[in-house]
């Protein structure tokens, strides 16, 4: 039986956020291809109890590996790793403890398929592994490369351009190393193909969980309720609601007087008690999203950065809530302005995006980006192909070693 490693920056439970919904998808893939291992960090006594869980339910070995909360190496650490070409950024969260670890795994092993879960795991990845699956959940070198949504000190920017350079150049070397990569969108793959353009890549979109019957119930009276779901931890989505709440919120008042703003994801680090403002309610981490996908009336997500394929909006698509968004935050998506959902950049044309999806058309959108969820971003099609990268890596090993 084929023995498989999945190395992880995180522990994927609770499925509290994009990168840990992705994570599962792959993990379910993985089951039954062979004897599958799962490495990642473990920085509290919950993470190991949530690594357990999953080696339970998901009949793998979980193995412990040693972490950074706040691994910023400052800048002579950052200057060290550029010289070295390397990415400060991808290396930050890791100790050398946990490279040996991982180095010992694979001795230890010799396993016939090793997983990257994601750029931050490439430090841990030997660049001669073979044969290495890249799970790309982002193009970070891409993510980087984008101006931020807020303006930086000149210090600030150019640590941003040459981190951008350095990420491409760890990219570029582990998409040409790899059997295959996997990408989330279209979109993305042809970013990983000018970073490598021999790279075998192949797109796996993002997928959520089609509802047997979407969430029909909606507060009939009272204010208008917004909701935005995503981890406060993740500084696109902090920015994202910093702009929400300065930005956006006199304006949203002055149309909807009464107007009320639920955002629900995790804040370890308290970044948002200056944001707090009456009619701002901030729940950090949930159990069951669906009671507040229920109780709001929309989406509302002005997001300027980041990368990927944004599962908050497919999941509010599959649970028939409607979603107004910038450009950036549905890039990626096959979803259509106007047809699945309402687009804005600027607040007026928030308000403007509102009106339209709580008015005579609401149905409409709600029906249209169901079903566009069912035809292209259902979980089982996703963990069919993820199955099939999966197993094309495997396959390359075999031929190569006949």
């Amino acid at each position: 039986m084929p023995k498989i490693l999945c190395i992880s920056p995180y522990v994927p439970h609770p499925v509290t956020h994009g990168g840990s919904i992705r994570t599962r998808l792959l993990l379910d893939a993985l089951r039954g291809l062979g004897e599958l291992h799962l490495a990642a960090p473990v920085l509290r006594e919950q993470d190991r109890a949530d690594a357990q869980y999953l080696a339970l339910t998901l009949d793998l070995t979980a193995h412990e590996l040693e972490g950074r909360a706040d691994g910023s190496a400052g800048k002579l650490g950052k200057l060290s790793r550029w010289f070295r070409g390397e990415s400060e950024m991808l290396a930050r969260r890791w100790t050398p403890a946990a490279v040996a670890k991982v180095s010992s795994l694979l001795a230890t092993y010799r396993f016939d398929l090793v997983v990257a879960d994601g750029a931050h795991a490439l430090p841990l990845v030997p660049l001669r592994t073979r044969p290495l699956l890249f799970h790309m959940h982002n193009v970070e070198s891409a993510i980087l490369a984008r101006p931020p949504a807020q303006p930086q000190s000149l210090q600030a920017e150019w640590t941003r351009r040459i981190e951008a350079r350095q990420t491409a150049r760890v990219e570029a070397r582990y998409l040409k190393a790899a059997a295959i990569n996997v990408a989330v969108s279209d979109s993305d793959r042809a970013l990983a193909l000018s970073i490598c353009n021999d790279a075998n890549i192949v797109t796996v979109p993002n997928a959520v969980e089609i509802h047997a019957q979407p969430i029909a119930a909606r507060p009939a009276e009272g204010p208008l309720q917004l909701l935005f779901v995503g981890r406060l931890d993740y500084p696109p989505n902090l920015e994202a609601v910093t702009e929400l709440v300065e930005r956006h919120l006199p304006a949203l008042r002055a149309a909807f007087p009464g107007v009320r703003v639920r955002v629900v994801g995790e804040d370890s680090k308290g970044k948002t008690q200056r944001l707090q403002r009456d009619g701002v309610e901030f729940l950090g981490r949930v159990s069951d999203l669906e009671p507040h996908y229920a109780t709001s009336h929309a989406a509302y997500i002005p997001l300027r950065s980041g990368g990927g394929t944004r599962l908050k909006i497919l999941e509010a698509f599959s649970l028939g809530l409607p979603v107004a968004s910038t450009s950036i935050g549905a890039e990626g998506l096959a979803a259509k302005d106007r047809v699945h959902f309402r687009q804005f950049d600027t607040p007026e044309q928030g308000v403007v995006a509102l009106r339209d999806l709580l008015g005579e058309q609401r149905r409409s959108y709600v029906e249209r980006a169901r079903a566009l969820v069912q035809a292209h971003y259902s979980r089982d099609a996703a963990v069919s192909a993820l199955r099939k990268s999966c197993e094309f890596a495997l396959n390359s090993a075999r031929s190569a070693a006949q």
